[in-house]
């Protein structure tokens, strides 16, 4: 389990303390501070402007949650810069190199970075950017990531950048996490309910080709491209012109990854006198085949 998942334990504990208990332990923060229970609900770019704050103290006093935050992870430390300086971060390299097989490499080697215990990533279109790289810090710390994003179709794309970026950095345990939070969205956001009654890419509603072509870079079996395929099974059976038919053609991994899903779907095909249907490999609900409707 990774080292962020067990203080995210720590601290629902916590919140689920008597009032009394746990709000005895909180009654001390300061101006300066974020505690650590609201950290754990913060987003990743608020989480990491509160921990850059505790990093920089200024020999302030420091409340209990505070100082046990900081004493789970106290150096030696390395600094990470994403793009060129924009965006520095300070951050446990006993937590980094642990976690991580890419930093690992970088820091703990004779190289300029582990001589400097300092690194640059440069920003590379849908991988590294300063808020792939705080939702991956969000995730080493406490085992969770929440984006400061509204819209589903830019938490599709976060998620999946951060999946790439995660592969990059050879970090487990992100992929099915990521694989989670992409399938939730597109169930909480199906297509919405049309006037004649007419859904054909019900659980495709917030994708877009970004998505399905960002994705076909994950490497092969990713939990994140299984879930993409399996949410265009539906539309792929019951329209020959369905949403995704160009990048299926186009983009001969994912084609092969949405039969694939497509396979397993039809060993639940169920025939009647008045119609066919099977279970819809995302929702679940049973869908009629070759038919755009419910």
């Amino acid at each position: 389990m990774p080292f962020g998942q067990r203080v995210g334990y720590m601290i629902n504990w916590l919140h689920s303390q008597p009032f009394s208990f746990s709000h005895t332990i909180l009654a001390n923060r300061t101006s300066n501070f974020v505690a650590m229970t609201d950290i754990s609900e913060a987003s990743a770019p608020e989480f990491a402007r509160s921990y850059v704050k505790l990093h920089s103290c200024e020999r302030s006093p420091l409340t209990f949650l505070q100082y046990s935050f900081l004493s789970f992870y106290r150096g030696p430390y390395v600094k990470i810069q994403v793009n060129s300086g924009n965006h520095e971060y300070t951050v446990s390299k006993t937590l980094l190199c642990r976690e991580s097989a890419y930093f690992s490499a970088m820091f703990e080697n004779e190289s300029k970075e582990g001589q400097e215990q300092k690194a640059t990533l440069d920003k590379v279109e849908g991988v590294v950017s300063a808020q792939s790289f705080e939702a991956l810090l969000q995730w080493l710390y406490l085992g969770r990531v929440r984006f400061e994003l509204m819209v589903p179709e830019d938490q599709i794309s976060a998620a999946i950048e951060l999946a790439r970026f995660a592969d990059m950095c050879q970090i487990t345990g992100l992929e099915s996490e990521m694989a989670r939070y992409i399938e939730e969205i597109l169930i909480a956001n199906p297509e919405p309910e049309p006037f004649t009654g007419r859904h054909v890419d019900i659980n495709t509603y917030c994708l877009e080709p970004r998505h399905i072509i960002s994705a076909t870079l994950l490497r092969g079996g990713h939990s994140v491209r299984q879930i993409l395929a399996k949410a265009s099974v539906g539309g792929y059976l019951r329209d020959e012109n369905n949403k995704f038919k160009q990048e299926t053609e186009q983009y001969p991994t994912f084609g092969s990854e949405v039969l694939q899903e497509v396979r397993k779907t039809l060993n639940g095909l169920k025939v009647s006198q008045y119609e066919a249907t099977v279970n819809d490999p995302l929702s679940g609900r049973r869908i009629k085949l070759n038919s755009p409707f419910v």
